[in-house]
């Protein structure tokens, strides 16, 4: 099959699994994730592995968009009265996570590296399957806010923590053929590259799409330019190897911050991307192997029994640490359970740069992703609707942090 057809494949049964799913009240993007995993070589097949090969640069896409939205909740005159409250969650619930899942695969006898690796990867939380749920519940109030907040700052310390691994990897390794200073320079220079030089080329974007955004009225001129501006970022971070993901978020956060009618770019945004939501999860659940799940094995199970508790118990006692609303304490850990985008990129990012423990890391990821993408969604939505915040978002609170 063509891609054009299985493009066009992909939008019509993402529509179709959308409505289906209503009926067992099930968030829209699990059916995404569902009719991939039906399109996709697990299955049926009629999504090759050519086609999404071929159609990964449309996922790209799609997912910095996302990040761009997700980028939004750093406007600095909101952020500033919850920015200590969202890091001290955000700290809370990614260490436990991550202490689990690394003494749990140390208890295993398994390599420090590979359960250094692996707590690492157990910090991210998808921000897209997070943020569709959201929309698509219309949600807003404490709850909402505060799991904004964190799905932003959560993947940039994951990055970051992964970086510190890899930095640490690379030293221990290097250390035994080179001198010190090359190798804390082979070591260090990956890490401020990914995070500072993925920050500046954001900013950088972020200024270009603030100061045209001034001159842009209609609808459609907005549309160009966002699409431009998007991919722009995501196209030049490739070209460097800096991080799409961080890129993207910084352009959010750059542009909501110096554009005064910013609000009405992103609103634009939120009426005009859910064509490439669709593409981008049932091209993640094509992309999923199903067959991973019982190769996984013990060391698999820890990681993801460690991972879902420590982010539970984490999110549960940073809250009350932090004295929220007892909504916030009760529900905050059923909405970071989803793992997507980030993992799998990190864990593509394992494969090229450590050889020797990427057959275990990926084979526990992967399989781990395809659990928490089926179960992350419709978590987030039982806390969202029980929580009371579920239908409360007017047009013009869509994605902002008032905490």
């Amino acid at each position: 099959m063509d891609e054009l057809t299985s493009l066009g494949l992909i939008l019509l049964l993402a529509l179709l699994a959308g409505h289906l799913v209503k009926v067992v009240r099930v968030p829209e993007v699990t059916g995404y994730i569902l009719a991939g995993i039906a399109l996709g070589p697990s299955v049926l097949g009629w999504v090759s592995a050519e086609n999404l090969s071929a159609l990964q640069v449309l996922s790209e896409v799609a997912l910095g968009l996302i990040l761009f939205s997700v980028g939004s909740v750093f406007e600095f005159s909101r952020f500033r009265h919850s920015g200590r409250q969202i890091l001290y969650l955000t700290l809370s619930e990614s260490i436990l996570a991550s202490v689990l899942v690394t003494l749990g695969i140390l208890a295993l006898g398994q390599p420090w590296q590979v359960a250094l690796l692996l707590g690492a990867v157990s910090i991210a939380t998808a921000p897209a399957s997070t943020l569709m749920v959201i929309r698509e519940c219309d949600s807003a109030g404490p709850l909402t806010d505060n799991v904004l907040g964190i799905i932003a700052v959560n993947n940039l310390f994951c990055i970051t923590v992964y970086a510190l691994v890899a930095a640490t990897i690379d030293l221990a390794t290097g250390l035994e053929g080179t001198s010190l200073i090359d190798a804390v320079y082979r070591a260090a220079y990956p890490f401020v590259w990914q995070l500072a030089g993925s920050a500046a080329l954001g900013y950088l974007v972020g200024l270009m799409l603030a100061g045209w955004s001034s001159r842009v009225t209609e609808t459609g001129e907005v549309l160009i330019l966002l699409a431009g501006s998007i991919l722009l970022c995501v196209g030049v971070a490739r070209v460097l190897d800096l991080s799409p993901l961080v890129a993207s978020l910084a352009v959010g956060a750059t542009m909501v911050n110096l554009a005064e009618r910013s609000r009405r770019l992103f609103d634009t945004l939120s009426g005009t991307d859910p064509p490439f939501y669709a593409i981008f999860f049932v091209l993640a659940g094509a992309d999923l192997d199903l067959t991973l799940i019982p190769a996984m094995g013990v060391v698999g199970l820890v990681y993801v029994v460690g991972r879902a508790v420590g982010k539970f118990v984490g999110a549960v006692a940073g809250a009350r640490w932090m004295k929220l609303l007892p909504a916030v304490q009760r529900w905050l850990g059923f909405s970071l359970m989803a793992q997507a985008g980030l993992a799998v990129g990190l864990t593509i990012a394992i494969n090229q740069r450590f050889e020797t423990f990427a057959p275990i890391v990926s084979t526990v990821v992967l399989a781990s992703v395809a659990i928490f993408e089926m179960i992350g969604p419709i978590s987030t939505r039982f806390a969202l609707v029980r929580s009371g915040e579920a239908g409360r978002q007017s047009p013009d609170t869509h994605a902002s942090l008032e905490v």
